[in-house]
């Protein structure tokens, strides 16, 4: 067995809050975690830029500017600032019996003589998981010897809007909370140390522990034996899925698997046979009402955690490229058309023009899950009063093949999913996936053209970028179109 670790992180340790398995797993096999994903990355970075911010919202503080490995600096640094009667302090360390937590801002009373917590959180709402976060913070920080009088979460504010940014940051007194969770914590502790001081692995059964509130590092090793498909690929089966693992009810085929809602059913049957479903009398129903030239739309967007664009709140989608197929008749060519921002400004008021040329004023629009597109059109009417009318007229042509495909359409390929990147390989062929592009997937699109615009990007690299999302983008509509043509074609056996 390896060595523990003589210090164990906050963020470890809730680990151990979460599944008894989890933390063992992060201190004895560590080999079995994945690398940090970009996405995950992204979190990442986008959690340290609201932490840094937060401080410009309590000013005047001093930094204990150690990397996070750098425990024992941390500590000295922190019990010097104090030492000093430094009255706020960012990013303060304490340790208590092996615990180790920093603080994102803390801030000290003449008054009472104690210290106030400000835990900051990237989301726009306290959420439960934070409670158990900041219980845990607390615990440390108050046997570490800290007086402490009030704890706070900082969250972002859903109603703030740029440029106004005064009240980018709500603090929601949990001090409340934290005394009800308090008992609760030491007793944790101890069992994360009992458990990592054994020599051989809990065993911990699945549960909603692995998923939430986001999935665990270890999945890839504790779901090793759950087929595929299994009842967790059924879209819509939210927490029964758990109570049909607890019957021991997982494989799709098993008999005792019932009580499911027509597409689950469908699902469900088509792994049994192995077959295809196509109802194409419901196919030529939903679009029957499609008027040509058809015109095929998607938006790649980006929604920063704290907004940059007048009018904006944060997580706000703001669109900032786009792709239009037009499909003319089924036996014509599709013409193509698209707009992409490339400056650090906001790209709305290019976009809007760009888009209404683009759409024109005939026909259907096509946009794959259509709700998305139709939101952000509605967001730009609001930004841009002088447009408003021809863009609402706009979500008035937008019709949808996603609802078409979960009704009438599913392949086992699907794998319980109907996003256009399982839909497109299992109907156009795995020639058409969208594996191995330089951009694959919205996120990867969001995450280039902040690297695009970005100052410090070269002159080549941002080329390279620009090509990527422009044939990510490009590729959405084409397979949409490609898509629809094959939905056409089903009809001719109605």
């Amino acid at each position: 067995m390896k060595r523990i670790p003589k210090l164990l992180s906050k963020t470890k340790l809730m680990r151990g809050f979460r599944c008894q398995k989890c933390i063992y797993l992060t201190i004895h096999r560590p080999e079995l975690e994945p690398p940090v994903t970009p996405e995950l990355q992204a979190l990442f970075d986008q959690g340290n830029l609201v932490g840094e911010t937060a401080r410009t919202y309590l000013p005047g503080g001093k930094l204990v500017d150690c990397k996070p490995w750098e425990f024992g600096d941390a500590l000295a640094k922190t019990r010097d600032l104090i030492a000093d009667g430094t009255e706020t302090i960012y990013e303060a360390a304490f340790e208590y019996m092996g615990c180790y937590a920093r603080a994102d801002i803390i801030q000290y009373s003449k008054t009472t003589e104690r210290w106030s917590i400000y835990e900051v959180k990237s989301t726009t709402s306290v959420k439960p998981e934070h409670i158990q976060d900041v219980g845990l913070q607390t615990w440390i920080m108050a046997k570490s010897g800290l007086p402490i009088e009030k704890i706070h979460i900082m969250h972002l504010n859903r109603d703030c809007r740029f440029p106004q940014l005064d009240n980018l940051f709500l603090k929601v007194d949990v001090t409340n909370e934290m005394r009800e969770h308090y008992p609760s914590v030491q007793p944790s502790v101890k069992t994360i140390f009992e458990t990592i001081s054994k020599n051989k692995e809990p065993d911990v059964e699945l549960g909603p522990h692995c998923l939430e509130p986001n999935g665990c590092q270890f999945t890839a090793h504790c779901w090793k034996d759950m087929p595929t498909p299994s009842i967790f690929n059924l879209p819509g089966i939210r927490d029964r899925k758990w109570e049909l693992f607890q019957e021991g009810i997982v494989a799709l085929d098993d008999k005792r698997l019932t009580d499911l809602n027509d597409t689950q059913a469908r699902i469900v049957n088509c792994f049994k046979t192995g077959e295809r479903y196509i109802d194409a009398p419901a196919i030529q129903e939903a679009i029957s009402t499609w008027e040509f030239p058809l015109v095929f739309l998607d938006f790649e967007t980006i929604n920063p955690a704290i907004p940059r664009y007048d009018g904006t709140g944060p997580y706000q989608q703001v669109p900032f490229q786009f792709s239009v197929h037009i499909l003319e008749s089924l036996t014509a060519d599709c013409t193509h058309q698209e707009f992409l921002f490339t400056e650090s400004s906001d790209p709305r008021p290019d976009l809007i023009t760009a888009l209404l040329k683009a759409c024109g004023t005939a026909g259907s629009i096509v946009a794959y899950y259509g709700k998305f597109e139709a939101a952000r059109i509605s967001e730009m009417a609001v930004f841009s009063p002088e447009h408003s009318d021809a863009l609402l007229a706009l979500n008035a042509r937008i019709v949808d093949p996603l609802p078409i495909f979960r009704a009438a359409v599913y392949d086992n390929a699907f794998q319980g999913s109907f996003s256009l990147k399982y839909v497109t390989p299992a109907i156009l062929g795995d020639e058409q996936s969208y594996t191995g592009m330089d951009v694959a997937n919205g996120g990867e699109a969001q995450r280039a053209f902040a690297e695009m615009i970005a100052s410090k990007t070269t002159t080549e690299r941002k080329k390279a970028l620009e090509l990527g999302l422009k044939d990510y983008c490009c590729k959405d509509t084409l397979v949409m179109a490609d898509l629809v043509k094959w939905l056409y074609k089903q009809t001719l056996s109605a």
